[in-house]
């Protein structure tokens, strides 16, 4: 069990990944043999519609892209075995699954490739656990503008991340435009845009990482939000200045965050 993304993805079509974190299983079983790849997933559809799955993708053969490019793309990020499938398939079938729940959606990646004499079956899940709600404040413009003028900066919450990554996630957007904002009303105002981490990871990583977080953050406000970069400075502190303690999930959630730092 680990906490670890898993990547699932149609690979005819650019773009369409599927990135979730939580706890991982990996299985991989030899079918029964003269059961095509196509009977053996129908099989696994139905076992998880009838328990309330919702089926966000699924194709056959040549439907997925190519073979070679489909197994890596489906497995990669899942930390664990090798999936060790055969080589040689004469056909396949894909599937990705979710199951929406209080206390944080599964996902199920299925995949079945057709062999000589049966088929071999690849399932990944990815038990996810909820955000603490009731941690979070969003912050606006006239919110970020009382606390910069009595401290000279703004811890941020709502700035979102891929796992692991500098990606930005569709929900930052709302943050993203109240700092926007309130840079545009302070135009003379030049700021450090600071990353910070939690204390997981090596040091060195962890401030390559912030940095980049911060890097991107600048970049989307010089973008989409009118805010020259020229007023912006990206800077990371890795785990180096915690809010909170670094031992618990939420002291750890505390600290995952993005600052805005009068110059």
């Amino acid at each position: 069990m680990i906490s670890r993304p898993i990547a699932a993805r149609d690979t005819a079509i650019e773009g369409n990944t599927v990135p979730v974190a939580g706890r991982a299983w990996r299985l991989r079983y030899e079918g029964i043999e003269g059961r095509s790849p196509l009977e053996v997933m129908r099989n696994h559809q139905e076992r998880l519609e009838a328990n309330r799955f919702e089926i966000l993708f699924s194709c056959r053969g040549n439907e997925c892209g190519q073979p070679a490019a489909l197994g890596p793309a489906v497995v990669r990020s899942v930390s664990g075995p090798n999936p060790g499938l055969a080589p040689g398939w004469s056909d396949m079938a894909y599937m990705l699954a979710r199951l929406t729940r209080p206390e944080g959606d599964v996902h199920v990646a299925i995949m079945v490739v057709g062999l000589r004499n049966g088929a071999q079956v690849l399932v990944d899940v990815v038990e996810a656990r909820p955000m603490q709600g009731g941690q979070i404040t969003f912050v606006d413009a006239s919110a970020m503008q009382r606390a910069v003028e009595q401290t000279g900066r703004v811890a941020l919450y709502g700035i979102q991340f891929g796992f692991d990554s500098a990606d930005i996630l569709p929900a930052s957007r709302p943050t993203l435009e109240e700092i926007g904002r309130f840079l545009r009303a302070n135009p003379a105002m030049a700021v450090v845009v600071a990353g910070h981490t939690d204390a997981q990871g090596a040091f060195d990583y962890n401030v390559q990482l912030s940095t980049r977080r911060a890097q991107a953050v600048v970049a989307a406000l010089a973008r989409d939000h009118g805010v020259p970069a020229a007023r912006m400075v990206a800077f990371g502190a890795g785990m180096a200045a915690p809010v909170a303690r670094n031992d618990n999930d939420q002291g750890r959630a505390q600290n995952r965050r993005v600052e805005i730092v009068r110059r």
